[in-house]
This record gives structure tokens, C-alpha cells and sequence, in this order.
């Protein structure tokens, strides 16, 4: 992201990394938007950044994984409603959704910028069950990041942490989702 960045704006990799790490956190809560960061951007480059190059440079940097594309497909062909809670900003967001079609699998998301709190924090949790319309008890929720894990299960979510497609498969399956 940093040197696709970098490239488009001619701004040095260093500067660009270090902008990044001051305004990522802000931006994945909503705090900055997507003008305001590409504004940030352009007075760091000291030249025009056009605003839609500049939101695919950001973004362009996601590769779909079939495994859980497929684990997606067969957990709503069994009918299960399926939500993303995720840390992210807007431009990749949008970015994933517009380019991947499994997106579309999905019945609702819970993004960070959108709810201004980051996983592990409880309202983006609370916010989950919302959305979702259910209790914690009837959620499984799986991440990569086990201390989101964790916070999950305090919130008396059932959760696994994920480390592989087969190992999150034998975990659905020993509870009847697949």
C-alpha cells in the first residue's frame, strides 16, 4: 500500500509509512475521512493526487482466499446468516466489496470506521449483536487475532480462534453448523 502510494505521489516510502501509521488508526474509526486523509496525502506529495487513483493505490492490495470463500458458500448454503466484523476503512471497504462478489454472501457488516470502535473494544462488539439481531449466545465468531477471540468470549459469544480452513471446519462442524 505504502510504496503503490508512494509511486503515485512521488512521496519518499519512509514518509509515506510514517503518515500511514498517524492517520491509519484514525481513519479505520472514522475519526479522519477518505477526503481528509487524501488531502493529508496531497500535502505530504506537494502535488494533486487524483482522489479515485489514490483510493486504488490504498486498496488494491487484498487477494481473495478460496478457502474461506468456500467455507462462506457452504455455511449459507446450510442457511446460516453470515456478518463481517472487521477493523477497516472505508477505502478498503469499499474497494473489497466492489471487487469481490462473495462479499455479496454476506447479510450485514459491523466496520469499524462506520461504528468508531476497533475490535477488541466492546461497543464494536455490542454493535455486532445489533446488527445481527441475536444474543451472544447464538453467535460464533472467528478471527485470526486471538485477542479479539478472547473478547468475543467475554461477551459470551461462542468463538474459535482461525489458523486454517480445515481447522475452522472442524470447529463448525463439531457444533452443527456444517
Amino acid at each position: 500500500m505504502c510504496q503503490q502510494i508512494s509511486k503515485l505521489g512521488g512521496i519518499d516510502n519512509e514518509l509515506m509509512a510514517r503518515l500511514i501509521r498517524q492517520y491509519g488508526e484514525l481513519y479505520e474509526r472514522g475519526a479522519v475521512s477518505s477526503e481528509t486523509l487524501h488531502k493529508e496525502m496531497e500535502k505530504a506529495a506537494s502535488l494533486p493526487l487524483p482522489f479515485q487513483k489514490f483510493l486504488h493505490a490504498m486498496s488494491d492490495i487484498f487477494q481473495p482466499k478460496q478457502p474461506a470463500i468456500d467455507i462462506a458458500l457452504a455455511l449459507k448454503k446450510k442457511g446460516h446468516p453470515l456478518f463481517v466484523l472487521s477493523n477497516t476503512c472505508e477505502a478498503h471497504f469499499l474497494y473489497l466489496y466492489n471487487h469481490f462478489d462473495f462479499f455479496k454472501l454476506f447479510d450485514g457488516f459491523v466496520l469499524s470506521y462506520e461504528v468508531q470502535a476497533r475490535k477488541p473494544e466492546e461497543k464494536i462488539f455490542h454493535k455486532a449483536l445489533e446488527i445481527a439481531s441475536c444474543s451472544a449466545s447464538d453467535c460464533f465468531y472467528t478471527d485470526d487475532v486471538l485477542d479479539y477471540v478472547e473478547s468475543a468470549k467475554t461477551f459470551g459469544m461462542d468463538a474459535e480462534q482461525f489458523t486454517t480452513p480445515s481447522n475452522l471446519i472442524t470447529h463448525l462442524s463439531h457444533r452443527g453448523f456444517l
